[in-house]
């Protein structure tokens, strides 16, 4: 599948002419890029995924929006000593190994964090998994960090400032980043290795 328009069209339960009708275009035209006649663009992807519930992502990469996340939610496991293997199917990775990756990895509470949304900033994707840093909740050095936004894990680059205030980095080009107090800010923890499932 080059594009997601009929996937999510027939998912969300609308006709082709439905769908041309809310966007605004003809159901040929519509027809065209759904059987990738058309090239599917980023402008007509932003246009059409508000009324396919999905993000333009998605439809551009229907691949990604494919890829089954609820089954690594609580299988992946940081090992440590001579714990037993989790269940297949299963991710693990044992602190041996992180400690080649990740400097001090013994001094700290590490986890895995899948990525289950896609996030704007370019620095992780939906289908990532972190290792996360559950110790490191103050934002006293620059790096990526996990935030609990209303109820939701979403990833925001922080940066410290001197006049300690936290500088919390759009997740869009389109918006100003925003200064805060670091105690308004909910950090679950601060990545420290990230590894591409894709």
């Amino acid at each position: 599948m080059s594009n997601g328009i009929r996937h999510f069209r027939e998912k969300k339960g609308i006709s082709k002419a439905e769908l041309a009708r809310r966007v605004g275009v003809t159901r040929q035209h519509l027809g065209r890029m759904e059987e990738d006649e058309r090239k599917l663009s980023a402008k007509w992807a932003e246009k059409i995924a508000p009324y396919l519930d999905c993000t333009p992502q998605e439809l551009l990469f229907p691949e990604l929006a494919q890829i089954d996340l609820a089954k690594f939610n609580s299988v992946f496991e940081i090992l440590k000593g001579n714990e037993p293997r989790p269940e297949s199917p299963a991710l693990a990775i044992d602190t041996t190994f992180l400690e080649r990756m990740v400097p001090d990895v013994s001094a700290h509470n590490l986890r895995f964090m899948m990525v289950d949304a896609y996030q704007a900033n370019g620095l992780v994707t939906k289908g990532d998994a972190l290792v996360i840093d559950t110790d490191d909740k103050q934002p006293n050095r620059p790096g990526l960090y996990a935030l609990d936004i209303a109820g939701v894990v979403q990833w925001r680059y922080l940066s410290p400032m001197t006049s300690g205030t936290v500088q919390v980095h759009s997740d869009t080009s389109a918006a100003n980043n925003e200064t805060v107090n670091p105690a308004d800010l909910k950090v679950v923890g601060r990545a420290r290795l990230r590894i591409s499932t894709l």
